[in-house]
């Protein structure tokens, strides 16, 4: 994170007090740039507060950045005052000065989240936005230097532009790039370079000294830009900034000594701090983006080599480079099969394919184990190969299979062994049940004491419910075998067989008063080719909850509708519902949506399952519940126009 990161996330007093401080500064690096000017007084080569005002607009949020153009008029202007400019002059030149910190704020910090200085797309960026900036602050200044000064415009833009930009470009790295870069600083090296740099200027620029070696310091700055972080790179672009500019008011180094009376000392400073200031920035960014891909390249390549450790096949990955092979990776089980690291591998088929370079699979035998080996060849433009030998071993895959094939089989005899247990036990528990019901009814036809009917109104209605639940199984049992064919599809009325299944549910609802209707807009008669044992089980498991799940008195109506040559069957109650998020829920066995209105409710949690099986193996069809409006359930379930011919059923989970 950069300091002006840090500064927009600072608390709003801390940051409007660095805003203060920067305007405060300005006022000072505008007074200094005029009163120290070299070669031009009327135009300074280099205009620091530039770089300050910008900052100051980058660092205000919202309506801040608005009370921030006043401030940098005023600070300006007072600058240029205090340099003995005339008053106007200064509030002009002040105004100019807005120019670039309204394009340059705006640019670069939107919506108050400054830009992150660690790309080379991202110094590209900043490079155009900063002359951008710089070329509208230098159109208005030099509009107001040729009013005033008597400058010729198309000699004061350039110039006032370039000043500007070079102050910009040097001062603003240091606040927008990272604090921190994860990489080891080197201090005897970083105090080398520096020392180095400091005795490169002194010798270009010290006063006295005008030999025309301008260029020499840049060998410091690529040392510094391919060596050193980005923050160390900017603060020794900027220091080198302020060392020049002092150094040549002083009388030092390569520009001193040139006409006075022309412009040429100015141009050839800005030249200089614009070229060091552009080369430093890319090269460092771009060395930068170079180190942030080699450090993802060594991620990669630690997660691969972490793969090729772990992997259940054999893999090698060698390197040709002027013949000459070394192993880039090679697991165990690589080197258990090869016998060693490089070629040739005792295979003549294998080494010859190696040498040839050419890709190819080969089969051969090691140590009792037979093993297919695929060979790919990625040839490198600088003249070097990668080969990768990728080994399956074919025994132990054979194995595995054997294996595989054998558990399947247990699984299938467990299942057949659970199925047959299941229907048995539930044939041997349906003749008991079905007497407990027969004589409970034959109870019910006798004058009984009020406590003894009452008892037996219990024993059957719970010998009703076994029955219900031994069904349940018995169906469940049936989908799950794996019988001979099924009966062929023929026509049934969905009518006639929703008519039959609704008066057969009326002993579901005995003493709670819930109706079970058909709707008064059901056709008169809807035929479809389908099966139709398995669609009264559907309808009467559909049925059968919507009752459960109603309230004394209410009714469950029947809708049937034709859809594309089929129908659509709706089973309608308008009982406590089914919460969305469950809704998956009630399609699997045993499972009740998880709400304590649906478990006081008795059941066992088949019924929908048997519904979406029978829908699904042998009619074609599909279920989904919907909300009823009001309140309540749909069960929605579309039948196709012929039910599918199956000939051997799957399974249910």
């Amino acid at each position: 994170m950069s300091i002006t990161h840090h500064l927009a996330d600072a608390r709003p007093a801390l940051r409007r007090s660095v805003i203060a401080v920067l305007l405060a500064l300005s006022v000072v690096a505008a007074w200094a740039a005029v009163s120290f000017s070299i070669a031009d007084p009327a135009l300074a080569a280099w205009w620091p507060a530039a770089g300050l005002s910008v900052l100051a607009g980058m660092l205000a949020r919202g309506r801040e950045r608005w009370l921030v153009i006043p401030l940098v008029i005023l600070a300006t202007g007072t600058g240029n005052v205090l340099a003995g400019r005339d008053l106007l002059l200064a509030v002009l030149l002040g105004m100019g000065n807005t120019v670039e910190v309204v394009i340059i704020a705006a640019l670069l910090a939107p919506r108050g989240r400054p830009l992150r200085l660690a790309s080379l797309a991202a110094a590209t960026r900043f490079i155009g936005i900063v002359l951008v900036g710089a070329f509208g602050s230098g159109l208005a200044l030099g509009s107001v230097a040729a009013i005033f000064i008597g400058r010729p415009w198309i000699e004061a833009v350039p110039q006032l532009t370039a000043s500007h930009a070079a102050a910009t470009l040097v001062m603003l790295p240091v606040v927008l790039v990272p604090l921190r870069e994860g990489r080891p600083v080197r201090r005897a090296e970083l105090l080398l370079q520096s020392t180095v740099l400091l005795t490169l200027l002194g010798i270009v620029f010290w006063p006295g000294n005008d030999w025309p070696i301008a260029f020499v310091p840049l060998v410091a700055f690529l040392w510094a830009a391919l060596r050193f972080s980005l923050l160390i790179t900017a603060v020794q672009l900027l220091l080198t900034a302020f060392a020049v500019i002092v150094l040549t008011t002083l009388g030092g180094g390569p520009f001193v000594d040139i006409d006075p009376a022309s412009r040429t000392p100015v141009v050839l400073i800005q030249i200089f701090l614009l070229v060091y200031a552009v080369s430093a920035l890319l090269i460092v960014c771009a060395r930068t983006d170079w180190f942030v891909l080699i450090r993802r390249l060594e991620a990669q390549e630690e997660a691969l080599r972490q793969g090729i450790g772990t992997a259940e096949v054999g893999i090698a990955i060698l390197e040709t480079i002027e013949g000459e092979k070394r192993v880039v990776a090679m697991n165990a089980r690589a080197r258990r099969a090869l016998g060693r690291e490089l070629p040739p591998f005792g295979v003549p088929e294998l080494d010859a394919l190696i040498a040839s370079g050419a890709p190819g699979r080969v089969a051969f035998e090691r140590a009792g184990h037979a093993l297919d080996a695929s060979i790919a060849v990625r040839r490198d433009l600088g003249g070097g190969d990668l080969i990768s030998i990728v080994m399956v071993d074919v025994t132990e895959r054979e194995e595995r299979e054997r294996q595989a094939v054998a558990l399947a089989d247990d699984l299938r005899l467990l299942n057949a062994q659970k199925d047959d247990f299941i229907s048995a036990v539930s044939h041997e528990l349906r003749t008991p049940v079905t007497s407990i019901i027969g004589f409970s009814e034959l109870l019910d036809d006798e004058r009984l004491p009020d406590d003894l009917a009452e008892t037996g109104t219990i024993i059957a209605r719970n010998a009703r419910r076994l029955a219900d639940v031994i069904e349940d199984v018995l169906e469940l049992s049936r989908l799950s075998a794996l019988g001979g064919p099924l009966p062929e599809p023929a026509e049934v009325d969905l009518v006639r067989l929703a008519r039959e299944c609704a008066a057969d549910s009326t002993g579901l609802a005995l003493g709670r008063g819930v109706q079970v209707v058909l709707a008064p807009d059901a056709p008169d008669s809807l035929v479809i080719r389908s099966r139709e044992r398995d669609l009264v089980r559907v309808c009467t498991n559909l049925l059968s909850n919507a009752i459960k799940f109603s309230p004394d008195g209410a009714i469950v109506t029947i809708e049937l509708v034709p859809h594309d040559g089929g129908a659509v069957l709706r089973v309608v109650d308008h009982g406590m519902g089914i919460p969305p998020e469950h809704r998956d829920l009630v399609w699997q066995r045993f499972a009740r949506a998880p709400v304590d209105a649906h478990r006081q409710v008795p059941g066992t949690g088949l019924g929908l399952p048997i519904v979406r099986a029978l829908l699904e193996s042998r009619l074609g069809g599909s279920a989904r519940p919907l909300d009823t409006p009001g309140g309540g359930t749909t069960v929605e379930v579309t039948l196709p126009a012929v039910a599918p011919a199956v000939s051997s059923p799957q399974p249910v989970d």
